[in-house]
């Protein structure tokens, strides 16, 4: 009798003292051997393990806002010739405030705003931005003085920074490395392509209403996007599982412990993370120099055509006006849609790496660069000798086939580059994406305005030329990548870091898979 009854009170006993590991395991959670909390490898709640509905949901509204400004983005330059009577704007002068003002945001919050993402998360920062956007894009439409111009151009450019840097870090908790390659190119490809629909979305509002529709209309726009995304969820891990600590200390357990890659302590810790860290990685490490120059340069050749490819249609015998010139930009489409087809190489690198049980480094990725950098080149020779003066009987649709390669160079290198960084750096992607951000938007934002020098200078042939020949150099740097990628990454505090960060506090499933 005695026997039975001291049954059940050691029974209670056992169960309260595994009521606090219980309550961690019903979190999805698990305590290391060194008693860290760290993810199960089998939670729902992680963003790798989300349903497929939810992460297409989230992907094409991120996706899709990405692609809206980066559409506002390429109005600048049809904006600012329909603009200047109503402003007494020289044709510099409006360059400078419909183009250059929104890339200079870009550029700045490019660098100051997306590793706030990894301080507060995803969400927060795409709704702010989207917000922002919409509200001074009406003040640009409504308000009829320069300096909504000025003004509305420089924070909508600030604001598109956002969508444009964080989606990176939005792919990498959400993707594996394996389903990275076909996110990353959509994204990409979608940012393309938001650059070539921009002059003609301009183009056509302005020639049916007026300059200011063209603004009117992407507060609209915005003001969608932005209900849209409050029905995307958090998706940093290291934020989701703070929340998750935070309900297990509420219970009442103890000795919570747990990695936490974004700790912040004070507000020095915090300008270091923000403000000296991006800095550093752009000015220190070696990757992020590279990838950036062939970056901007080859990214800025949508922008350089938004002031030159107008005047070189109207210039040819086949009756272009200021409106349908805007329509070569549709030539770049097929060449973006081109660039999945490496993915089915890098899809099959990704695969023999996995069978083999083997990491997958970014340099396996990376194979169809080696292929853009010169299609960059012969695409933007074959157009600047396939066009008027030289041709002064040119057939409209010869210098239209050269775009093609350019739309997939462009679109490939964007890819490639963004990939790679963003394999790179893992974790720490939206800040080692920072560097890129800034001096792309620079770079972007300033080729208008070359344009409208060298091309008149120096003729449509000539300055093509010019332009042709520094893509050219740009066929060196696959080589680069492929004999040295791998030992600079393995030299770079950043980026070993990131990777050791990853892997103790990832998924440990999915840890291998980069």
């Amino acid at each position: 009798m005695s026997a039975g009854m001291l049954k059940p009170a050691t029974t209670l006993v056992d169960a309260r003292h595994s009521l606090p590991e219980l309550q961690v395991a019903k979190l999805g959670l698990q305590r290391g051997s060194n008693g860290e909390i760290s993810w199960h490898p089998d939670c729902r709640d992680h963003p790798r393990h989300w349903t497929t509905a939810r992460k297409s949901f989230d992907m094409t509204v991120i996706v899709f806002f990405e692609l809206f400004v980066t559409v506002v983005s390429t109005t600048g330059a049809c904006v600012s010739h329909a603009a200047q009577q109503d402003y007494k704007f020289g044709k510099v002068n409006s360059i400078i405030a419909f183009t250059f003002m929104y890339n200079l945001g870009q550029a700045l919050g490019g660098l100051l705003t997306p590793p706030l993402s990894e301080l507060i998360g995803r969400r927060t920062p795409y709704l702010v931005s989207s917000a922002v956007f919409g509200s001074f894009c009406l003040i640009i439409s409504i308000v009829p003085h320069p300096a909504a111009v000025w003004v509305g151009r420089f924070v909508t450019g600030f604001a598109s920074a956002v969508p444009a840097v964080v989606t990176a870090g939005s792919i990498e908790d959400m993707f594996d490395g394996g389903q990275r390659v076909w996110l990353v190119v959509l994204w990409n490809a979608g940012s393309t392509a938001g650059l070539c629909l921009g002059p003609v979305y301009g183009a056509y509002i302005i020639s049916v209403l007026n300059w200011r529709w063209v603004y009117y209309s992407s507060a609209i726009i915005a003001a969608v996007c932005f209900l849209c995304l409050f029905g995307v969820k958090e998706s940093r891990p290291s934020q989701i599982l703070k929340r998750k600590i935070a309900q297990l200390r509420d219970l009442g357990v103890e000795n919570l412990e747990w990695f936490n890659p974004d700790h912040s302590p004070d507000a020095k810790t915090r300008f270091r993370l923000v403000v000296i860290q991006p800095m550093q990685l752009l000015a220190t490490e070696p990757i992020i120099a590279l990838v950036t120059s062939i970056s901007a340069v080859s990214w800025g050749m949508i922008y350089l055509f938004t002031e030159s490819l107008p005047d070189v249609y109207m210039s040819m015998s086949a009756g272009f006006t200021q409106t349908t010139s805007s329509l070569a930009f549709l030539a770049f489409i097929p060449g973006i849609l081109l660039s999945f087809l490496p993915r089915l190489w890098d899809r099959r690198a990704v695969s023999m790496r996995m069978e083999r049980g083997e990491r997958i480094e970014p340099e396996d990725k990376i194979a169809g660069f080696a292929i853009a950098a010169p299609a960059l080149a012969i695409g933007l020779m074959w157009f600047a000798w396939t066009i008027p003066p030289t041709l002064e009987g040119a057939y409209w649709l010869v210098p239209s086939l050269a775009l093609v390669p350019v739309g997939f160079a462009v679109n490939e290198i964007a890819y490639t580059l963004s990939g790679y960084l963003t394999d790179a750096y893992l974790l720490y992607s939206a800040s080692a994406f920072c560097g890129l951000a800034f001096v792309r938007a620079l770079v972007s934002g300033l080729m208008p305005l070359l344009a409208q020098q060298i091309y008149p200078a120096l003729g449509a042939n000539v300055a093509g030329t010019v332009v042709a020949c520094i893509a050219l150099v740009f066929c060196l740097a696959p080589w680069v990548f492929f004999r040295y990628g791998r030992a600079l990454r393995e030299k770079s505090p950043f980026a070993k870091y990131s990777l050791e960060s990853h892997l103790r506090s990832g998924i440990p499933s999915m840890s291998n898979l980069g």
